[in-house]
């Protein structure tokens, strides 16, 4: 099981290789079978493309290699795997499978959308619930992410934890997992549509950054925002413990909080309703710093 280390105060692990899988930041509570489990590989892959690891001391914060499963693209259920192509941008996977930035993103947490390769292999959420059944007539499916509870889903979408559950008879929503698939009542067919995504610059306080923005409208006609950092050097640096990032709209402050997925890329989306003028007027900077700024007026 993940532990906390104290040898780790003050030292930062350089990234494994990793040609054929994707990075992955050990979490309080990983141990290689869950990571394996929500995978869809092995222990041994697991130990045979990390060699040296040992999988009684798995340390919070630990970058290891997820080597992607032979024929099934190592992707999680409910999600499949996709070969990048000339030209794929995540804006426009997402568009041609009828999801959003934010839901590739969170299924593809060891992926930079900025540097995608030809030939690589990333998972498409979209796939039915477990046991491969639809949502049933009069609900729709919706990707877990980062942070999610039955709680904070309920009330985004403006239902009950038991109107919630009575359509997931089949899941434990104290065990959810990122890329999982869940039914929403109430929710009308995938008709979300991502409305554009802008890049953010860097400061000459991390000139080796970049990042990026999404606006997404959902189908129940929220704004679903998402923050991108690559490159960010640890908070730390300028006297924070996390990044986030602030956008000011005429006057008005919208804070989209981020986390670590892997060294160095911080990412957060959050859901809220419409905000006018957002595109016209908008600006965001990436706090501490600001490491990363930019107008959202470039948002195509």
């Amino acid at each position: 099981m993940a532990m906390f280390g104290m040898e780790q105060v003050g030292m930062r692990q350089a990234p494994p290789s990793c040609p054929n899988g994707f990075l992955y930041q050990i979490r309080p509570g990983d141990t290689l079978w869950a990571i394996a489990q929500r995978y869809g590989t092995t222990v041994g892959a697991i130990q045979a493309a990390n060699p040296g690891i040992d999988p009684n001391s798995l340390r919070v914060a630990q970058l290891i290699c997820i080597p992607r499963a032979a024929g099934g693209g190592g992707c999680p259920a409910g999600s499949s795997p996709y070969v990048i192509r000339s030209g794929d941008t995540f804006y426009a996977i997402a568009q041609r499978s009828g999801i959003t930035v934010a839901q590739l993103t969170a299924a593809n947490p060891g992926v930079n959308p900025n540097a995608l390769r030809i030939g690589q292999t990333i998972c498409v959420p979209g796939r039915a619930p477990s046991g491969g059944a639809a949502c049933p007539a009069g609900s729709s499916p919706y990707v877990i992410r980062r942070g999610d509870t039955f709680y904070a889903i309920s009330q985004r979408f403006g239902l009950t934890v038991a109107a919630l559950q009575a359509a997931n008879p089949g899941v434990n929503p104290n065990a959810l997992q990122i890329g999982q698939l869940i039914c929403i009542p109430g929710r009308r067919p995938p008709a979300t549509t991502v409305r554009c995504s802008t890049v953010l610059n860097a400061t000459s306080s991390a000139p080796g950054a970049s990042g990026r923005v999404w606006l997404d409208t959902n189908s129940a006609g929220n704004l679903e925002i998402t923050v991108s950092g690559f490159g960010l050097p640890a908070p730390s640096t300028f006297g924070g413990t996390a990044y986030g990032a602030n956008i000011v709209v005429d006057g008005t402050q919208i804070w989209v909080p981020m986390v670590q997925t892997v060294e160095g890329r911080w990412t957060g989306t959050i859901v809220r309703p419409p905000v006018p003028n957002i595109v016209a007027r908008g600006r965001v900077g990436v706090y501490p710093g600001p490491v990363l700024t930019g107008p959202l007026a470039d948002c195509r």
